[in-house]
């Protein structure tokens, strides 16, 4: 028996030391992460089996410039950005890091909830007020302006590292995302908002 328990240990430890496989993946510059492996490439597209939730994969295809790196397989990462100024790439690869780490953040944690609290109510009597008045149209964006305003708070909980505020790119790279957030959450309540406040004018009328 202790030979064969001797095997079975040595079979064991053997197969801990195989070396261990990741998803490969493809980092976005937008701080998004696809998870499909690379097969093939040339000057305009880069080539992948995109990985579906059912586990079939799906043959696509990406624009260079909108991917940062791929990840293999062994986890070893392939920068494909490279500084540019002629294409618009002013960040050093280390700075386009901490620019795509603060999309990250942004992305996870930044909710900017209140352009929605306020944004329907606002928007709706500015809809009832105005509901036989072309000017109601224009309702949902003025509160997109206006809600663009107001300074973009790096919430804590969505920093995953505090040291990060010290590097200019991964504070313009959160920016910009809660940016983009804020305006989508505040156009889509100002347009529901103004909808019922027109819905509710011409009921009253």
């Amino acid at each position: 028996m202790k030979p064969i328990c001797a095997f079975f240990l040595l079979l064991m430890l053997a197969s801990m030391g195989v070396a261990q496989t990741f998803e490969p993946s493809i980092l976005m510059m937008t701080g998004q992460v696809i998870q499909g492996k690379v097969t093939g490439e040339d000057s305009l597209y880069i080539y992948y089996d995109l990985k579906k939730s059912n586990g079939k994969t799906k043959p696509k295809k990406l624009d260079w410039e909108r991917v940062f790196s791929i990840t293999d397989e062994q986890n070893v990462e392939q920068v494909v950005y490279m500084a540019d100024t002629t294409i618009g790439n002013y960040f050093t690869v280390d700075e386009m890091r901490y620019y795509i780490k603060g999309e990250q953040d942004a992305i996870n944690g930044y909710k900017a909830n209140w352009a929605i609290f306020l944004g329907v109510p606002i928007t709706g009597g500015l809809g009832y007020v105005l509901n036989s008045s072309p000017l109601v149209f224009a309702v949902p964006f003025v509160y997109m302006v206006g809600a663009a305003l107001p300074k973009y708070k790096m919430e804590g909980k969505s920093i995953t590292d505090a040291s990060l505020l010290r590097q200019p790119a991964y504070v313009l790279g959160y920016e910009r995302t809660a940016r983009t957030k804020r305006l989508y959450k505040s156009l889509i309540s100002g347009v529901v908002g103004a909808g019922l406040g027109v819905a509710v004018g011409q009921l009253t009328d």
